[in-house]
């Protein structure tokens, strides 16, 4: 999209990691040796990192700039927001770029065709501002479920939801909350938000898994 953009990185040896962790990015250069947490987007079955990078400040100005044989410094993989039970359903919440690890999980199952149900909640202000959305549309497998939902701009979509993810359209899209898993990961209000919404749903604290880089 016009604020977002996916960097995909040649690892000099084999990169091992589970679908849902990230990685702190650094560059060695112009005083840029801090390191940033981004998501892995693409399948640990794939050859090379997949990161989603929205374009806020100067470090990821200069990743966007990279250009081929550009040097990229990865320490990881870390986290836990990664599917440990088979058993019951899953529920990805994602806003804007947090729809990065749930990619990630969601390219390894179709890798692996796995059919673990899946339900994804995707908030977006805009139609335009949906990242991965073709790729997502063509998604086929009964497994699979999603809804976009837009805050700005409902009426672009024929499967929208419009304003935000909120304790209704948990309910319309989730068949049985007692049996899932919610994974959450967006800015932290709207963490914060569905923290509250789950927690009225009467979903266990222990169902509920949020990404927040920490581990």
């Amino acid at each position: 999209t016009q604020e977002v953009f996916t960097l995909t990185l040649k690892a000099k040896k084999k990169f091992v990691f589970k679908a849902g962790q990230f990685c702190f990015l650094r560059l060695n250069r112009d005083r840029l040796y801090a390191r940033h947490p981004f998501s892995l987007a693409g399948s640990p079955r794939e050859a090379e990192l997949r990161f989603v990078i929205k374009i806020q400040g100067r470090f990821t100005r200069a990743l966007l700039k990279l250009k081929p044989g550009d040097e990229v410094i990865v320490d990881g993989p870390f986290g836990v927001f990664t599917i440990e039970d088979r058993e019951k359903d899953l529920v990805f919440i994602a806003g804007g770029v947090g729809l990065a690890p749930f990619m990630s999980i969601i390219r390894r199952k179709l890798a692996d065709k796995d059919k673990q149900p899946v339900v994804l909640l995707y908030g977006t202000r805009k139609a335009a501002d949906l990242i991965y959305r073709e790729e997502l549309d063509n998604i086929k497998e009964a497994w699979f479920n999603k809804a976009y939902v837009l805050s700005k701009d409902s009426s672009a979509l024929d499967a929208s939801e419009a304003g935000h993810i909120n304790q209704k359209i948990i309910e319309k899209y989730v068949r049985d909350i007692n049996n899932s898993l919610f994974y959450v990961c967006g800015p932290e209000s709207m963490k914060n938000s569905l923290k509250k919404i789950l927690a009225k749903l009467g979903v266990a604290r222990r169902n509920i898994i949020i990404e927040d880089f920490f581990w």
